[in-house]
């Protein structure tokens, strides 16, 4: 269990990259400012991974893994509902 729920977490950081110019490309108006709000804090994720990279931290990419399931959930969530309605 504990190693398929790593793997779904794992798995969302490559779903996050490939959501979020996808969200962006689709929606309009409103809804791509919306679909936009999880850029501000992969912005600043990416941030803290070029520092920590660079400082050659063995958890460099930690802060985007952490962020990438609720990122991906969110999105996910905004294109649902865009469809939806």
């Amino acid at each position: 269990m504990d190693m398929a729920l790593g793997s779904l977490v794992m798995a969302m950081v490559p779903a996050y990259l490939v959501l979020q110019p996808l969200a962006l490309l689709r929606l309009s108006g409103k809804w791509r400012r919306i679909a936009a709000v999880p850029l501000v804090l992969a912005v600043r994720a990416a941030a803290w991974w070029l520092v920590a990279l660079v400082h050659e931290s063995n958890l460099w990419p930690i802060i985007f893994i952490l962020f990438a399931p609720a990122g991906t959930a969110y999105l996910a969530i905004v294109l649902v509902v865009n469809a939806i309605l």
